[in-house]
């Protein structure tokens, strides 16, 4: 499973594999930072996020509480 990591250096396409969303992230923002464009991630289902859009799925995922697990109830 690679996360893709795409951009234009000066009318040139660029790509990157990273082996998680996090290094994606990170190269992704390295790029931006450095002067590249059209910056995208793709996840490995084939979803293509700006570096912006990727980090606040991210971030709003990591503010969610956990899922409660309901407990079973006892034979009786």
């Amino acid at each position: 499973m690679y996360f893709q990591v795409s951009a234009v250096d000066r009318s040139r396409p660029v790509t990157f594999q990273r082996s998680s969303m996090t290094e994606a992230l990170d190269k992704a923002l390295a790029l931006a930072g450095s002067g590249l464009t059209e910056v995208t991630i793709t996840h490995p289902d084939g979803a293509r996020h700006t570096p912006g859009e990727l980090l606040a799925a991210y971030l709003s995922a990591q503010e969610r509480p956990p899922a409660r697990i309901a407990p079973r109830a006892r034979a009786a």
